[in-house]
C-alpha cells in the first residue's frame, strides 16, 4: 500500500489487517465493487481469503512494516528483554523516498532567501 494511506493508527497486527481489507473493498469499486468484471471479482477474493487466513491466524506470514519517516511504533510485549518474534532494521532513506516525504527540496539554510 502507499505511504499513508490508512492514516494514523493506533491498532493491533489484527486490526491493520482488517484496515487494510477495508481499504481494498472501499478504495477502488472496479475491483471489487458491482462494476468490477468476474476476472478482478475472483483475484480480489483469493488475496480476501488469504487476509482472513492470516487474520484468523491459519496462515502464517511475516509482516515487513517499512517505514522512511519512523513514525510507527510496535510495542515489545516483552520488554526490557528483546522480542524473539521483531526484527527492528534501520536504514538510510533512498533518494525516492526523500523525494516522496518531500525531504529532498526543503529549504534548511538560508530560508529567508529567495530561491
Amino acid at each position: 500500500m502507499e505511504m499513508g494511506t490508512l492514516g494514523g493508527k493506533f491498532t493491533t497486527v489484527e486490526g491493520l489487517l482488517i484496515n487494510i481489507k477495508d481499504q481494498l473493498k472501499t478504495a477502488n469499486p472496479f475491483l471489487a465493487g458491482d462494476s468490477a468484471d468476474q476476472t478482478s471479482k475472483e483475484k480480489i477474493g483469493k488475496i480476501f481469503e488469504k487476509l482472513d487466513k492470516v487474520i484468523n491466524g491459519d496462515l502464517f506470514v511475516t509482516l515487513i512494516l517499512d517505514d522512511p519517516a519512523g513514525n510507527s511504533y510496535l510495542q515489545n510485549v516483552y520488554a526490557p528483554d528483546p522480542d524473539p518474534e521483531m526484527t527492528i532494521e534501520e536504514y538510510i532513506r533512498s533518494d525516492e523516498q526523500d523525494d516522496e516525504l518531500g525531504i529532498k527540496h526543503m529549504k534548511t539554510e538560508n530560508y529567508t532567501e529567495e530561491s
